[in-house]
């Protein structure tokens, strides 16, 4: 019992000295004060100032109410618009080259097989092309409906915060 109590003590210590709050700075997109998206250090970020200048990457530091990114920065207060994803291209068919070959190449192995089961000809071919075929149709139609890249405009819905949790080891290079 008391060597229980003793490796349940060393547990809750040596766990103990693992966890730890939350490490970087952060930037909060929220809606009438409801957190929508959470950036942080790290991060990558499309967002839109409001002279129409883009600024897409990966944020590098989030310190005093400023965004710094690997070659450039913007303040808070400049930002007029937060995309909801980095625009990035997506793929016609969502899995490799080989493995739609291989659904290619089970088309006429099926049409075979239904073909010497009985079916006619075109019942045959329609299903055996529906099979591959129909998933990538579907894919594709819920892409282009669902996956719309969400303009969230600063302003009197949206705001940004930032949450400057502990002073930043990095600091911004000054251009002279």
């Amino acid at each position: 019992m008391f060597y229980m109590k003793l490796l349940f003590t060393f547990f809750i210590l040596f766990v103990s000295l693992h966890i730890t709050a939350q490490d970087y700075n952060q930037l909060l997109l929220r809606k009438n004060g409801i957190t929508i998206k959470r950036f942080t250090e790290g991060s990558t970020i499309h967002l839109k100032s409001k002279l129409g200048l883009e600024y897409t990457g990966t944020i590098y530091l989030i310190q005093n109410d400023s965004i710094y990114f690997a070659g450039n920065g913007i303040h808070i207060r400049d930002i007029g618009a937060v995309y909801k994803k980095v625009k990035s291209r997506t793929p016609i068919v969502p899995f490799g080259k080989e493995a739609f070959l291989y659904a290619n190449l089970g088309i006429p192995l099926f049409v075979t097989g239904l073909l010497i089961s009985g079916e006619p000809l075109a019942t045959a071919l329609s299903v055996g092309v529906g099979i591959v075929y129909a998933p990538l149709l579907l894919y594709n139609i819920k892409r282009l409906v669902f996956n719309v890249n969400r303009k969230y405009v600063v302003g009197k819905k949206f705001d940004l915060l930032v949450l400057d949790l502990h002073p930043a080891e990095k600091v911004p290079q000054k251009n002279q």
